[in-house]
């Protein structure tokens, strides 16, 4: 009689288990959609050598939901105190394209840190040009999608992730910035 029950309530726990149909069953997690938070700053005379590529992300901690009527708080839901993403730097040598990164790293992880005086989340990069040259920046594409990229809550396991899907504004249609430092 034991043998039948172990084996009922092993056949139900496998039945639960596998009729989970995504992660979102077992984590609790919010996907949002805000585009163009990444800003590419586009200097007016082009690049020259030792200028830097700037490029920014900010938000606020208050963000729209899709559905509902109070905009969702990400540092209340998450505790996030920073959200992270990757992002690539390359200039073109011959015909192949070359990470400008130290110690030939392909890409780097951006980290927006959450400033508490103005509750918003806040990066800001700016990388030296110390070669002229034909270059291109990208961001990590969100699955699949070169138009667009995650940006990650970094929280305890026991607080909610928050996806943020998003794009960066000067972009071409396959995911890139291209621009010439002289």
């Amino acid at each position: 009689m034991k043998k039948i029950h172990f084996f009922i309530l092993a056949l139900f726990a496998s039945i639960t288990l596998v009729s989970c149909n995504d992660d979102d069953e077992f984590y609790n997690s919010v996907y949002l959609d805000i585009p163009e938070l990444v800003k590419i700053e586009v200097p007016g005379g082009g690049y020259a050598v030792n200028d830097n590529l700037n490029f920014s992300i900010d938000f606020s901690r208050y963000l729209a939901e899709p559905g509902q009527t109070t905009p969702l708080d990400l540092f209340k839901t998450s505790g996030a105190t920073s959200f992270g993403f990757a992002y690539y730097l390359e200039r073109k040598d011959g015909s192949v394209w070359k990470t400008v990164f130290p110690n030939q790293d392909e890409f780097r992880i951006g980290d927006i840190v959450y400033v508490s005086a103005t509750e918003t989340y806040e990066f800001d990069e700016s990388y030296p040009l110390a070669v002229a040259g034909e270059y291109r920046f990208r961001l990590e594409p969100y699955d699949g999608n070169k138009l667009k990229t995650n940006l990650v809550s970094r929280n305890d396991e026991n607080k909610t992730l928050i996806s943020i899907i998003t794009s960066a504004d000067n972009i071409d249609s396959e995911g890139y910035y291209y621009f010439d430092v002289n």
